[in-house]
């Protein structure tokens, strides 16, 4: 969980200033954090993530069965302030992983899967961020209820993590990420209303978590991403 990012994401329902549009330090990673401290992990690069021990958990609406080395065709950086980051490598196989970091030093990893995602308007993304009439598994609704992309359809709970855990709604937490591609010589901003969920996979001490995001990519586009997730550990990681 990130227990370490509560209080700071409780604090923080403000949007940070925006960063500088410059081709960031390092290809999208922070000021002082290098390759060396990210398991060697960098734009550009490959990596192949170790998660046998899931495979074995039916129960788990994220599947990891690719035991293969995935280009890292983007890198984005979200600044949380007070020394503290989230670093993205967005893989070519639609998933991502995320580090979380503070005061230099990393914290955890957590790899992601695009799990669904939603095109809305203008007016549909308004709503779904300032509209007072908040529906149920709704992006900030104390739980959310996700149904299964498998031919037998099954729906998990996640119980909120951000925000008053006893109020029925809590407004998501605004992410600047700016992020870096292969191809990019600028980054590119993109803005998340964010909020976190988790669950316990049944019959396992393992999280799974679950991540809505509505983001603006300030070029007109509009949409909710249902990101998927469990914890990975720095030893699962075999970057080059």
């Amino acid at each position: 969980m990130l227990n370490n990012l509560k209080a700071l994401f409780r604090a923080t329902t403000q949007k940070q200033p925006e960063q500088a549009t410059g081709r960031p330090v390092a290809a999208g990673l922070p000021m002082g954090v290098s390759q060396e401290d990210l398991e060697g992990l960098r734009l550009d690069g490959r990596v192949n993530i170790k998660l046998i021990g899931l495979r074995a958990h039916a129960d788990a609406l994220f599947h990891w069965d690719d035991d293969a080395y995935h280009h890292i065709a983007a890198v984005g950086h979200v600044d949380l302030g007070q020394g503290a980051h989230l670093v993205r490598f967005y893989l070519d196989n639609d998933t991502w992983l995320q580090a979380n970091i503070e005061n230099g030093q990393v914290l955890e990893y957590k790899l992601f899967d695009f799990y669904r995602v939603a095109h809305l308007s203008d007016a549909e993304f308004d709503n779904l961020i300032n509209g007072e009439d908040k529906q149920p598994d709704s992006l900030g609704a104390q739980t959310v209820s996700l149904t299964s992309t498998t031919e037998e359809p099954r729906t998990c709970t996640y119980q909120r993590v951000w925000g008053d855990s006893d109020s029925l709604w809590s407004p998501p937490v605004v992410l600047e990420e700016q992020v870096m591609t292969t191809e990019s010589v600028s980054a590119r901003h993109v803005t998340h209303h964010a909020m976190l969920y988790e669950r316990t996979i049944l019959d396992t001490e393992r999280m799974e978590y679950l991540l809505l995001s509505a983001e603006n990519d300030g070029e007109g586009s509009f949409m909710l991403v249902q990101n998927v997730g469990v914890d990975v550990a720095s030893i699962d990681i075999d970057a080059m």
